[in-house]
């Protein structure tokens, strides 16, 4: 007995669904895992929020970030006075530990700044002195 047409059309229906079920999931997975911790435009008043922070007045070209993946990470990047900058970080970390180790001009590490579920275990905060009387601050809080 011949089978049908239509039987092969099913046939072929199945085995491309088990075949190609497979590799339509894992292209798909490799799609979705090539964004994670690509970093993102974030809103800087919220990252500043989450390092436990507040944007100075005098802050000049805020550009803020957040990745996600196995952790969070915020990046909020300003530009303030010269002048300004140590002040600012020590009035807003008080209990931070200068890094000695440092390849820019302050480098400040704050280990656990809140005590509240979903904060940031750390915040790095390092200032570069630039050209004039203008400093560059990095405000990077993450969880591990």
């Amino acid at each position: 007995m011949k089978p049908r047409p239509r039987t092969w059309f099913w046939v072929t229906v199945l085995v491309s669904f088990l075949c190609g079920g497979p590799i339509a999931l894992l292209v798909w997975a490799g799609m979705s895992f090539s964004e994670a911790g690509e970093p993102k435009p974030m809103d800087c008043g919220e990252a500043m929020e989450w390092a436990q922070a507040t944007m100075p007045k005098s802050a000049r070209d805020p550009r803020c970030t957040v990745s996600n993946w196995l952790d969070t990470r915020v990046s909020a990047k300003f530009r303030m006075p010269r002048g300004e900058a140590a002040g600012w970080v020590a009035g807003t970390y008080p209990g931070g530990e200068v890094r000695p180790y440092c390849h820019t001009d302050l480098c400040v590490d704050v280990r656990e700044p809140t005590p509240e579920p979903g904060g940031p275990v750390v915040v790095n905060v390092t200032v570069t002195y630039e050209d004039g009387d203008t400093a560059l601050v990095l405000v990077m809080p993450f969880t591990v």
